[in-house]
């Protein structure tokens, strides 16, 4: 039995801010996906605001909210790491995309790695990784992953796939950059069951600007390891190299 099959796989939960379907944002976020399955083993929870958004809107308590939400709001409380994209909607992410994570237990995400994405309509909103979506995980305390991806309405066909090389570039880096932090999320595997009774106050009591009490969070204890973002990284060079010969 291989190494790669041997290993437990990451729970990460995927959002996508995209009111629409299809949807730009939900297929940057399905390539990441793609990207880091082919480098490590993974679970996922995609969690798409095309299908949820409806449901968000008239909720000021989290316990207002349908069960649906509740149990996706669960499961980003719970994730070992998370992947969050949003299109760009007068210079900002979405108003549900903000109004979701306004529901998310204050300390529930301390240390947990966070992949950035975002589309927009050009280059000139590339910066909403810096400006709106980082300060906004850097107030959970997650630990924002140092490279995002950003996509443009020109990086997609009119059936919304990827066509860009460069976009697929980037995202291979980012995943690259994004394996040595994984591989030491924190309590790999165990937070579910950590975070489960916070979660369940959360249900009950948590409305917008209110925090529920957490007598534990899960630091990170390891030094990350650089060989499998090398690794990845050398192995597409060759690839590329390859065909070009």
């Amino acid at each position: 039995m291989s190494i790669y099959t041997q290993q437990k796989p990451l729970n990460i939960v995927a959002v996508s801010g995209g009111l629409n379907h299809p949807s730009k944002t939900e297929s940057l976020i399905q390539a990441i996906l793609d990207e880091l399955g082919q480098a490590t083993p993974i679970k996922v929870h995609f969690i798409k605001f095309s299908e949820i958004g409806h449901l968000l809107g008239g909720a000021i308590y989290r316990n207002q909210l349908p069960q649906r939400v509740q149990d996706d709001l669960a499961a980003v409380e719970a994730a070992d790491a998370l992947i969050v994209g949003t299109p760009v909607y007068r210079a900002s992410f979405t108003g549900l995309f903000k109004h979701f994570f306004d529901f998310v237990e204050q300390t529930a995400l301390v240390d947990v790695p966070v992949l950035l994405a975002a589309s927009g309509g050009s280059d000139r909103h590339a910066l909403v990784l810096e400006h709106q979506l980082r300060p906004l995980f850097s107030f959970f305390q997650a630990q924002t992953l140092p490279i995002g991806v950003y996509a443009t309405d020109r990086d997609f066909t009119p059936e919304y796939t990827i066509h860009s090389e460069f976009l697929r570039d980037r995202i291979t880096l980012a995943v690259a950059r994004a394996l040595p932090i994984l591989e030491w999320a924190p309590a790999k595997g165990q937070r579910a069951e950590v975070v489960k009774s916070k979660t369940e106050q959360a249900n009950q009591n948590l409305g917008i600007n209110t925090q529920i009490e957490q007598d534990e969070v899960l630091p990170s204890a390891a030094i990350p390891n650089l060989d499998a973002a090398e690794s990845r990284l050398h192995a597409k060079s060759k690839t590329l190299q390859s065909q070009v010969a």
